[in-house]
């Protein structure tokens, strides 16, 4: 067998498992426009997920070693993407929190990803999308049922849901350029409506 020949599942598991990692390394890498990696992306998402936490805390979110987490705060440090402030239960401690670029920068990459899963789909029928995103859903619950996932892992699903509409609410293409000023306001609003819904997820 040539080593560029192509890959044929034997199996339909085989087949499903092939399709996740084909379609799991796409997602990972750099989408155009993007600043920062998969990884830092993650960090971006337990942060607009959660709000200021500990490293200790965060690293127990991303279910990262305390080094690794330091590092790559480090890093979204140095480019203004996050910023330590002292933490008021401890003034021996800080924690991490979000700055507003790093906000931004979260939800552009959020919106790259959901729109090359929209180009994707194109030209599929309605019935398609949603048959596709009930068996998704479907598998995904059996997976999460079967793993023995920490408990404070249910941060992300939680904090997802509270997290996509304004994505939405953002998206470029329902805020034209002659109206960017006058959202102002209205889209700071919907940022801290946002954020409060957060506290619940922690």
């Amino acid at each position: 067998m040539q080593v560029n020949d192509a890959y044929s599942p034997r199996t339909p598991i085989e087949g499903v498992m092939h399709a996740f990692t084909r379609v799991g390394r796409r997602l990972k890498a750099k989408q155009p426009g993007d600043t920062i990696d998969h990884s830092a992306h993650i960090v971006l998402f337990a942060l607009r997920c959660n709000g200021a936490l500990r490293l200790s805390d965060l690293a127990a979110r991303l279910e990262l070693d305390a080094s690794t987490t330091s590092r790559h705060v480090r890093s979204l440090e140095q480019l203004g993407l996050v910023r330590r402030s002292p933490d008021p239960d401890d003034g021996r401690a800080f924690r991490v929190e979000l700055t507003e670029q790093g906000v931004e920068q979260w939800e552009a990459g959020a919106r790259h990803r959901m729109e090359l899963l929209s180009a994707a789909m194109e030209g599929w029928s309605e019935q398609d999308v949603q048959t596709f995103e009930r068996l998704m859903t479907r598998f995904a619950d059996g997976v999460a049922a079967l793993t023995e996932a920490p408990t404070s892992a249910a941060w992300a699903d939680k904090g997802w849901a509270a997290v996509a509409p304004r994505l939405h609410e953002s998206a470029p293409a329902e805020r034209p350029d002659d109206l960017d000023e006058a959202t102002d306001d209205g889209d700071s609003a919907a940022r801290v409506n946002t954020d409060k819904n957060l506290e619940s997820t922690r």
